[in-house]
């Protein structure tokens, strides 16, 4: 039986109506429109879109129905319409991200068009349940210390009882994790936005599930635990390797922050950080623990292009040794990092720089290590000063096939009371080749190598071969 709909949908019509629409966004109305009349006419631009897409996926289910195969066939063909009020900020996919979540607010919240989500009936809500399934196998040329991820702390280093260990063979499946992701994005109510995600990452040999990210957006605050302020995550390339970020500044800390997008070109962030590593190094034993008597303040300003962004951002923290009556001292911790991205053509190329005083915990490679200061024999806090920089290049051999490289290198100035045997500096390079079978399944392989340099100069080197089968939903 050939079914009919009452309602006959013309959708060169309704195209020829979205394009006399924006021509006269464009051209009719003053040029002279403040900053929140623009906003406003963005978000119905978008909200016309939306409709016109509903509608395209009204008429396709009709034809679907009816048996109309030509029709579907021309609805599902790719279009390429002259979209004269593109955005000015570069739209970066989410599979070219080591990392592929983003934290939104505001108007971004709004204008996110939230695909694979399902309203929450009987409420203003809707909901998208993500996450991944990643199986990891890995040969350990040289036996470093860490069988999950390619460390640069754990580099053995000649002469050391670990240089001695041999190669190894190891598989895992701890690295997949799963999210929940609730929203409202109601017209005149303010954005609201729950994210709750976890994985298996826990403690060496164990894989119970562990917070990665518990956050709400709230307008353009957002409170709980995600990425630092200044951790830019766009400026690292999509590795295999767990620790890819190994040289990168930053990590996930529980914050209060504002951040607001300006336009399509600026973005800023303000917040408040818990530092969760002090790194106060105390060779003598003195009496007295690290602490930390207020939160760390951070910033961060993005500019962005149609083929890039860049990203500034600042840290500064005051840390302490309270030792009761006997002994208190205090130290700034300062950091400043430039990171971001740029395409050429399809390939595209990544950088992140970090410099600072007191602040190597902060960097991934030097965390946990007590490497921000140093309790000299007279009680006073020495800061020590710290750099990395993390360099990326990503070609695209085809739509199938993609190498990511990266090269990272980390830097820190020892104090003389620091232990001999302490990390100095660091390098570590990937390579790879990931193979996209479709849109949610990938599969690769990685060659690794790193070589470390300790504070006496004892020398090592390491190299490791690492595969992955990876589906993202």
């Amino acid at each position: 039986m050939r079914l009919t709909s009452p309602l006959k949908i013309n959708s060169r019509r309704i195209d020829n109506i979205s394009i006399v629409s924006l021509l006269f966004l464009l051209f009719v109305l003053p040029v002279t429109l403040s900053s929140q009349e623009a906003d406003s006419l963005r978000k119905e631009n978008q909200l016309l879109k939306e409709q016109l897409m509903r509608m395209d996926e009204m008429e396709m289910r009709i034809a679907e129905l009816e048996g109309d195969k030509l029709k579907v066939q021309e609805k599902l063909a790719p279009e390429w319409p002259d979209d004269t009020t593109a955005s000015q900020m570069v739209d970066i996919p989410k599979s070219e991200l080591r990392e592929s979540h983003q934290v939104l607010t505001g108007s971004e919240l709004v204008e996110d068009n939230f695909p694979a989500s399902w309203p929450m009936f009987g409420s203003e809500y809707r909901i998208k349940i993500g996450g991944r399934v990643k199986l990891d196998m890995l040969y350990d040329i040289n036996g470093s210390g860490d069988r999950y991820q390619f460390l640069m702390s754990q580099i053995p280093v000649e002469g050391s009882p670990e240089d001695a260990n041999r190669g190894y063979f190891n598989m895992f499946a701890r690295e997949s994790r799963i999210n929940f992701d609730m929203r409202r994005t109601t017209q005149g109510k303010v954005p609201l936005n729950i994210f709750i995600e976890g994985d298996f990452w826990s403690s060496a040999g164990s894989s119970y599930f562990r917070l990665r990210h518990a956050y709400i957006v709230a307008g353009n605050f957002i409170f709980g635990q995600t990425w630092t302020t200044t951790s830019i995550m766009e400026s690292i390339p999509n590795l295999i390797d767990f620790a890819a970020g190994d040289g990168l500044y930053g990590g996930r800390a529980a914050q209060i922050k504002y951040q607001k997008r300006i336009n399509d070109n600026w973005k800023w962030a303000l917040g408040l950080e818990m530092m969760d590593y002090i790194g106060i190094d105390n060779p003598f034993d003195l009496p007295g623990i690290s602490s930390l008597g207020l939160p760390s303040l951070a910033g961060r300003l993005d500019y962005s292009w149609k083929t890039g962004m860049i990203a500034l951002g600042v840290n500064l923290a005051q840390m302490r040794w309270d030792g009761g009556d006997s002994l208190y001292t205090t130290a700034t911790q300062f950091a400043a990092v430039i990171g971001g991205r740029q395409y050429i053509g399809k390939d595209y190329f990544t950088f992140n720089v970090a410099l600072g005083m007191g602040s190597g915990d902060n960097i991934m490679a030097l965390t946990g290590s007590n490497s921000n200061a140093i309790l000299t024999p007279d009680g006073e806090l020495e800061t020590m000063p710290a750099a990395a920089i993390v360099l990326g290049y990503v070609h695209k051999w085809n739509d199938k096939f993609t190498t990511n490289a990266s090269l990272a290198y980390t830097a820190l100035d020892p104090s003389v009371f620091r232990a001999p045997e302490s990390m100095k500096a660091a390098a570590i390079g990937h390579v790879n080749l990931i193979y996209q079978a479709s849109e949610r399944l990938s599969t690769g392989m990685e060659y690794m190598w790193g070589e470390r340099r300790n504070k006496n100069s004892d020398y090592g080197r390491a190299n490791r071969l690492q595969a992955m089968v990876k589906f993202d939903f």
